[in-house]
């Protein structure tokens, strides 16, 4: 029998912390998360102080069996989604009218409901939940030189790579599941769970946590030991099983409330990880012999190359579908502005899903050329900066969705919607083999001795620079209209401004320090981003009569020139070695 490992102190306390947030999570309902508000759809007390626990229990029980490691994995797994799930508790303080939550309260009529104070409970449960996978996140918590921090240093490549696979596959499934509504609803006073429609604080948690999920299957397939991997899996799954089984519980046992099979995807992903952590062996591949690196990085290129092309495809259809319709039932009263839209006919922002076009061509021209092996790590590094352009570009799209369908009853998502999520999130798929397979890479590279090219740096601060103002600044003028920005007017296309500034600054950063290939292809891939964001007048300047040109195209323009000059500067002009003190 092996020796017991000594739990770590900080792991000790972590468990704590997080016991702490489960039973504020357990009683934040019985509590009362709203002030005099109706009881819940079904009786749900029992499951929810079941499900709330049920990490920590995962956890306390690997502790007790002598795997510290993977107890802290589970801890870890968990945390991911705490972020999303307390944005989602949240909207029951910022309107419990449309939360949609019958496991914990169905309104009756239509007076506001005040928040309770069990809502902050949930809150504070999620944040304590965030803090405990934190604290043990490195090495179990465990001190340097101890024996949980040596089993970090133990190499399983192939149990590594199968995690990796098995998690991104179940992951993927339990993503797509998580976008999905639970369940449909007869009743007017409990609206469908749709993160098409839905409040801001429901889309913006439902799709952190999708994004969540799928994230930490990729820190589970990274981790330095499978030990960590496998709790992180087990952690993740548990958490999405805790957040999607009162909802779906609700939708088959109350009966004004239909079942929306979809959503069990995510659940059978969540089975699946599970499967992955507990009976690691009964997924192998069997083979007489390891996989020899080029192979392994040759096959993240590979789905790397596909998820890209998917993703291109459904951002084009993204765009050649409807991004919403209009839709009366014919038992609800149509008030005067539902009849002036439908008698016009007119398709308010439909052309804000333009972008999506031009951003779906260049990752399905990129997805393509990473599929063609002889040339598969040329196009690798552009691919890790031009997925973001679909981003950039479903933003845009679901801030007209947004604004839409907050404006009439009568507007509903269209396709496109569900077309641009879908592309999202096979962007995010090709974007993380494509990380993978460029750490492969990594492994078979010295970079002890990296290279400093000093010439490199004027045209990188200055694509940085115009950068800032390109993605900062309005690219489109018109009356009567006032642009998304980052500075003023945050909307939710805003947070695709974000992330697209954010990629092409850490694109020159690394293009900086990489090899002169690497750097380029970085480079232009940087520049391809930034192009699709300069083609927003001329594609999306129909939602605005009478658009312009604004500050941002010609900042765009400025950056495209920046970073193409770096991209050739890095080419031609050779590195001076890096001297050793």
């Amino acid at each position: 029998m092996p020796e017991r490992l000594a739990v770590p102190a900080l792991l000790k306390l972590a468990i704590a912390v997080a016991a702490v947030g489960a039973v504020l999570v357990a009683i934040g309902p019985s509590v009362g998360v709203l002030r005099g508000a109706p009881p819940a759809a079904y009786g749900s007390g029992p499951l929810l102080v079941v499900l709330a626990v049920l990490p920590v229990l995962v956890a306390a029980g690997l502790l007790v069996a002598g795997k510290p490691v993977g107890a802290a994995g589970v801890l870890v797994g968990a945390a991911f989604l705490a972020p999303g799930r307390a944005l989602i508790d949240l909207q029951l303080a910022a309107d419990a009218l449309v939360a949609s939550r019958p496991e914990l309260v169905v309104p009756t009529d239509l007076v506001p409901l005040a928040a309770g104070a069990g809502t902050w409970l949930l809150v504070a449960g999620h944040v304590l939940t965030l803090v405990a996978g934190a604290m043990v996140i490195v090495r179990a918590g465990a001190q340097p030189g101890t024996a949980v921090a040596a089993e970090f240093e133990e190499a399983e490549p192939e149990s590594r790579k199968r995690l990796l696979g098995w998690g991104l596959a179940f992951g993927g499934l339990a993503a797509l599941g998580l976008l999905m509504p639970p369940f449909r609803s007869d009743n007017a006073f409990l609206l469908d769970v749709d993160l098409a429609n839905g409040p801001g604080l429901v889309i913006a948690g439902g799709l952190l946590i999708a994004l969540a999920a799928l994230l930490g299957c990729v820190v589970a397939g990274t981790s330095r030991t499978p030990k960590m991997g496998r709790g992180v899996l087990v952690g993740v799954a548990v958490a999405v099983l805790t957040y999607l089984l009162p909802a779906q519980i609700a939708g088959t046992t109350v009966d004004w409330l239909h079942t929306d099979w979809r959503s069990y995807m995510a659940t059978v992903g969540a089975l699946g990880l599970i499967a992955t952590a507990v009976w690691p062996s009964g997924l192998a591949l069997k083979r007489g012999e390891g996989v020899p690196i080029e192979q392994s990085g040759g096959r993240m290129h590979l789905i790397a190359g596909v998820a890209a092309v998917l993703a291109g495809a459904a951002a084009v259809l993204g765009q050649v579908t409807d991004l919403f319709v209009v839709a009366i039932p014919t038992d609800v009263p149509i008030n005067q502005t539902d009849e002036l839209i439908i008698l016009s006919g007119a398709r308010p922002g439909s052309f804000a899903n333009g972008l999506l076009l031009p951003a779906g061509l260049l990752v399905v021209v990129l997805g393509v050329l990473v599929l063609v092996k002889p040339i598969a790590r040329i196009f690798r590094p552009m691919l890790n900066v031009a997925w973001i352009a679909i981003p950039l570009a479903a933003f845009l799209a679901l801030d007209a969705v947004m604004t839409a369908t907050s404006t009439s009853g009568a507007i509903r998502a269209g396709a496109a919607t569900w077309w641009t999520l879908a592309a999202v999130l096979l962007g995010v798929v090709a974007a993380i083999c494509a990380g993978a397979a460029g750490a492969i890479e990594r492994d078979d590279v010295d970079l002890s001795d990296r290279p400093s090219n000093m010439i490199l740096m004027a045209p990188l601060a200055a694509a940085v620079l115009f950068a800032v103002g390109a993605f900062g600044l309005p690219t489109m003028r018109a009356e009567q209209y006032v642009a998304p920005g980052i500075w003023s007017n945050f909307r939710t296309a805003s947070w695709g401004l974000v992330i697209a500034l954010i990629a092409v600054i850490m694109a020159v950063v690394i293009a900086a320090r990489s090899r002169p290939a690497r750097a380029t292809a970085l480079l232009f891939g940087a520049a391809c981003l930034v192009a699709v964001h300069a083609l927003e007048v001329p594609m999306t300047g129909g939602r605005a009569e009478g658009s312009t040109a604004a500050a941002g195209t010609w900042l765009s323009l400025a950056t495209i020139a920046a970073l193409v000059i770096s991209a050739f500067v890095a080419l031609a002009v050779r590195p001076e070695p890096a001297r050793r003190k």
